[in-house]
C-alpha cells in the first residue's frame, strides 16, 4: 500500500475517533437534576442547613469530651480507692490505740454521750444509767466505697440486758433504698425499757426506742450525730463536763473572795488527765 494510502486511513480513523468522543459528551436535558445555585437558596434554608452541620459537628466533640470525662471519672475511682485503703490502715491504727486509751477512763462513752448537746435530747435517765456500762464504740464502714456501716456497742455486764454488744447497720436494700437491721436485745427480767416505755410517745425519741426502729432512716437524726460528730471526736463531748465543774469552781471561788490557790491534781478523770490519756504527753487541747 502506498504512503499515500495510509495517510488517508490514519486521518480518517482520527476524524472517527473524535466523533465518537463528541457523541458521547451530551448536553444535559432541561429536567435533568443539577447542584442548586446558592445565590438562588433562600437565606432560610441555608441558615438551617449551616445550623445542622454547626450541630453535628458540636455533637462530634460534646462525645469526644464526654469520653474523656468518664475516663478522668474512672481513674479519679481507681486513686480514691488505692487513697481509701492507704489511709484506711494508717486511720486504724490511731483508732485502736484510741480505743485503748479509753478503756482506762470509765464511763466515758457514757458521759460523751451525756454531753452532746443533742444526744442528750434522747436519754431518758433509766437510759443514761444503762450507757454508764458502755465500754467501747466502733463505727465500721462497710466496703471500700462505703455503701453501708456498723454501729456496735460494747457494753460490760449489766442489771438490763445479757448482750455484750448490740450492733445496728445500715445497707441499701436489692432496689437501693437504705435498710437498717439490728441486734435484738436480750432483756433481763423486769428490765425491759422498751416494754416499760410502750404507750409513751416519748418512747419514739429515746436512745432504744431508736435503735429497734428501723423506720424513718432518711430522717435519722442519730445515727447523722454519731457518725460526723461523736465518733470523729468523742473528747471534745466528753470534756464539755470537765469545763462546766471548772467553769463553777471558778463561780465559787470569786464568791469567796481570794484564799489558798489549790494544788493541781491529776487524778483519772480530770481534764488534764484525760489529755493526756487519750492524745499523749506531748499534746494538749486550747
Amino acid at each position: 500500500m502506498s504512503g499515500r494510502s495510509r495517510g488517508r486511513k490514519s486521518s480518517r480513523a482520527k476524524n472517527r475517533g473524535k466523533g465518537r468522543a463528541k457523541a458521547r459528551v451530551r448536553p444535559a436535558p432541561d429536567d435533568a437534576p443539577r447542584d442548586p445555585d446558592p445565590s438562588q437558596i433562600p437565606r432560610s434554608q441555608l441558615g438551617r442547613k449551616r445550623r445542622k452541620r454547626g450541630m453535628q459537628g458540636s455533637m462530634d466533640t460534646l462525645e469526644n469530651v464526654q469520653l474523656k470525662l468518664e475516663n478522668m471519672n474512672a481513674q479519679a475511682d481507681r486513686a480514691y480507692l488505692r487513697l481509701s485503703r492507704k489511709f484506711g490502715q494508717l486511720r486504724l491504727q490511731h483508732l485502736e490505740r484510741r480505743n485503748h486509751l479509753i478503756q482506762n477512763i470509765p464511763g466515758f462513752w457514757g458521759q460523751a454521750f451525756q454531753n452532746h448537746p443533742q444526744l442528750a435530747s434522747f436519754l431518758n435517765s433509766q437510759e443514761k444509767e444503762v450507757l454508764s456500762y458502755l465500754n467501747s464504740l466502733e463505727v465500721e464502714e462497710l466496703g471500700l466505697a462505703r455503701l453501708g456501716y456498723k454501729i456496735k456497742f460494747y457494753f460490760d455486764r449489766n442489771p438490763y440486758f445479757q448482750n455484750k454488744v448490740l450492733i445496728k447497720e445500715y445497707g441499701c436494700g436489692p432496689s437501693g433504698q437504705v435498710v437498717s437491721r439490728s441486734t435484738p436485745i436480750q432483756w433481763l427480767p423486769g428490765h425491759d425499757l422498751q416494754s416499760l416505755s410502750q404507750g409513751n410517745p416519748e418512747n419514739n425519741r429515746s436512745f432504744f426506742g431508736w435503735f429497734s426502729n428501723h423506720s424513718s432512716i432518711e430522717s435519722d437524726k442519730i445515727v447523722e450525730i454519731i457518725n460526723e460528730e461523736l465518733w470523729p471526736n468523742p473528747l471534745q463531748f466528753y470534756l464539755l463536763s470537765e469545763g462546766a465543774r471548772v467553769e463553777k469552781g471558778k463561780e465559787k471561788e470569786g464568791r469567796q473572795g481570794p484564799g489558798k490557790q489549790p494544788v493541781e491534781t491529776t487524778q483519772p478523770g480530770t481534764c488534764a488527765e484525760v489529755e493526756r490519756m487519750v492524745l499523749g504527753p506531748h499534746v494538749s487541747i486550747t
